[in-house]
Order: C-alpha cells, then structure tokens, then sequence
C-alpha cells in the first residue's frame, strides 16, 4: 500500500513539474518572438520607408541629356537611395497593362512624359526633410512636377511609431504575466511537497539546507524551459524566413545568438525567485495550516 502511494506521489510529482516546464517554455518563447518583432521592427520600418516613392515629371521638351544629368544630380542629393529612369513608353506600356486597354489607340499619341523615382534612405523620409528635399529638386528648369503624396508620408511616419511603441508596450505587460505564470505552476508543484518540507524542518534542517535542492531543481526547470522555448523560436523564425524573406532574419544571427542567453538568464531567474518564495512559504506556515 506504502509503494503504490509513493508510486502515485512521483508520478504526480512528474507531472507537476511537466507542467512548470510547459509553462516556462511557452511564456519564454512568446517573450523571444516578441523580442525578434521589436528588434525587427525598425529593419520593417526602414524597408516601409525605402519603398516610399517621389516621382519627379520632366518637361516634355527637355533632352536626353540634360534628363541624366540631372538624374546623377539628384542621385548624389543627401538621403537618396536610388533612382530610376522611367521613359514615357515604359509608363504607357505599364498603364496599359493596370488598365488592361490600349488607351494609345483612342487618343493617337502618348500623352505621358519621361519621369524619374527618387527611393530616400529610411531615416530621411519624415516631413521636415520632403518639403526641403522637394524645393531642392524643382530648382530645376527640366522639372515639369513633383509628386510626392504627403499625406501617406506623414501616416507611415506616425503608424510605425505606434507599432513600435505597442510592441514594447507587449514585451512589458508578457513580461509581468510571464512572471505570475510561472509563479502559479511552481507554487503547485511545491504544493505536492508541503509535507516533506514540514518534516525535514522537524527534523532540525535549516532553511537553506531544505531550499537547496528546490533551487536546484527550479533552476533546471528554467534551462530545460529556454531550451524548449528555444528550439521552438528557431522553427519559427526559420518558417518566417522563408514565408518573409523582406525582413532579412537570416541576416541577424549576431541578434539571434544573444537570444538564447537571455532567454536561459530569464528562464532561470524567474524559476529560482519563485522557488525560492513558494519554499519560504511553507517553511513559515504552521504544521495545521499545510491541511488547508
């Protein structure tokens, strides 16, 4: 009878501490994955701002050269990425293809103009710098009009700020319910073991001669919970890479090294804090209290 219910005791013991390492690994992962959103958040950022386009129109009657020379001109300009060359036949052809109709047929001539795209480096795209940036290029006898939609700009701007400010805003609140989560499984899992706890300070054991291998075994929780969480973050990100190649995930392995380490440090310090307290507790309690 004694065997079967020591037998019953381990296995839900066991299953307890499956329990906490469950919920150390799934916490830890949604504080890693958050963590890569935030770090890439400002590489999304940049890839938004770069694909933000100035279009410059050039006069009609305007040559062929003085049309590249004022394209290496505004290439050299501070804050250009890059620029392109878009003749009055490509711009047909490519509206004839939106409008899925040859508007060339009814009207008899092209009535497009030769353009140029102007993509800036993301830093520079903010309204302060487009309207200095757009005087810039009109001051140019070739320039027929500028287009530039500031509106979008400036809605691009103030939305990316947002996500970025909701993402850290995530990061803290997971953190506090990391905390209590773990907390909660950990207390269960001492919980079953209350009584052990009582008898050995009985017994005349100190308190840290009793916490020590609670510790011990909360900290190993914490490692096998990073490891789990872990592997699962990098199955995850390696799918993103390829389902979101723009984001370039492949490319922040020094970023994805550091991960793992913080991951483990989280893991491991939470796990031990709260061992530590949910022991204390039960030292403190009285022998008729561990009943209730």
């Amino acid at each position: 009878m004694a065997k079967r219910f020591e037998s019953f005791n381990r296995r839900r013991l066991r299953s307890s501490y499956f329990g906490v390492v469950v919920s150390i690994s799934l916490v830890l992962y949604l504080l890693g994955f958050l963590a890569v959103l935030v770090y890439n958040a400002d590489n999304l950022s940049r890839s938004v701002k770069e694909n933000f386009t100035i279009t410059v129109l050039i006069q009609p009657e305007a040559n062929d050269m003085n049309v590249r020379q004022y394209q290496k001109m505004v290439a050299a300009l501070e804050g250009v990425k890059s620029t392109t060359f878009i003749s009055k036949d490509e711009a047909a052809e490519t509206l004839i293809k939106e409008l899925d109709e040859d508007f060339l047929e009814y009207l008899g001539t092209n009535p497009l103009t030769d353009a140029i795209d102007i993509f800036l480096e993301g830093d520079y795209v903010e309204m302060a710098f487009l309207e200095t940036f757009k005087t810039r290029l009109a001051d140019e006898n070739i320039v027929h009009e500028i287009l530039i939609d500031e509106d979008l700009a400036e809605q691009v701007y103030s939305n990316l700020q947002r996500i970025s400010l909701f993402l850290l805003l995530g990061v803290a609140l997971l953190t506090v319910i990391s905390f209590f989560l773990i907390n909660s499984s950990i207390q269960l899992a001492i919980y079953s073991r209350r009584f052990i706890i009582k008898t050995m300070q009985l017994v005349g054991a100190t308190r840290g001669f009793i916490r020590s291998p609670f510790l011990r075994t909360g900290s190993l929780h914490g490692v096998l919970g990073a490891i789990f969480a872990t592997s699962l973050l990098y199955l995850s990100l390696y799918y993103i890479n390829i389902w979101i190649p723009e984001l370039e995930i492949h490319q922040q392995w020094n970023f994805l090294a550091l991960v793992p380490v913080g991951l483990l440090m989280i893991g491991i310090g939470i796990s031990w804090i709260c061992t530590y307290f949910a022991v204390r507790k039960y030292l403190n309690l009285k022998t008729d209290d561990l009943y209730y």
